[in-house]
Order: structure tokens, then C-alpha cells, then sequence
């Protein structure tokens, strides 16, 4: 399944979620992360976002049966996703 997670936390705590994040889906800007998982792979990237949420962290997953469902246009360089960020 396709998931996008973004993410708006205290600058402090960016790390946590990036580091999270990075070892299951691809960093494609600041705090928003995609990529293809399995439905127990999302289950593990929830638990562990719950695990690390404070009253100031706000965290979005979007999820869709597959990138095919999805849409996108990208506005400003043309770098591959995720480019600048590996």
C-alpha cells in the first residue's frame, strides 16, 4: 500500500521523525515522507509515531491501496523525489 506521511513538530524533535521515518519510506521534502509498504509495516510506522507523540507534534498519514491511486504534480526543480534528501 502507498502511504505519505507529513509531519509539523518543534524543531527539536525533527530528528526523531526523520529518523523514524527514513528507515521505511523515502524523504521526498523537510517532513514529508512516501513510499510502499505492507499493511503490517503501516501498522509499525503508527505504533511508533504513537510511541513518540507529544501534545506539540501534529503527524498526518495519508494511505491509498496503491501509488496508482495518486496523483501528484511537483512545482519547482525537477529533481527526482527525494534528490535532495539521500
Amino acid at each position: 500500500m502507498f502511504v505519505l506521511i507529513v509531519y509539523d513538530v518543534p524543531a527539536d524533535r525533527t530528528r526523531i521523525y526523520r529518523k523514524l521515518l527514513r528507515t521505511r519510506l523515502e524523504h521526498i521534502q523537510q517532513s514529508v515522507f512516501y513510499g510502499d509498504v505492507t499493511p503490517g509495516q503501516l501498522v509499525d510506522i503508527k505504533h511508533d509515531i504513537e510511541a513518540q507523540l507529544r501534545d506539540d507534534d501534529s503527524v498526518i498519514v495519508f494511505e491509498a491501496e496503491t501509488a496508482g491511486f495518486v496523483d501528484y504534480t511537483a512545482y519547482g526543480p525537477g529533481d527526482e523525489p527525494g534528490s535532495r534528501f539521500t
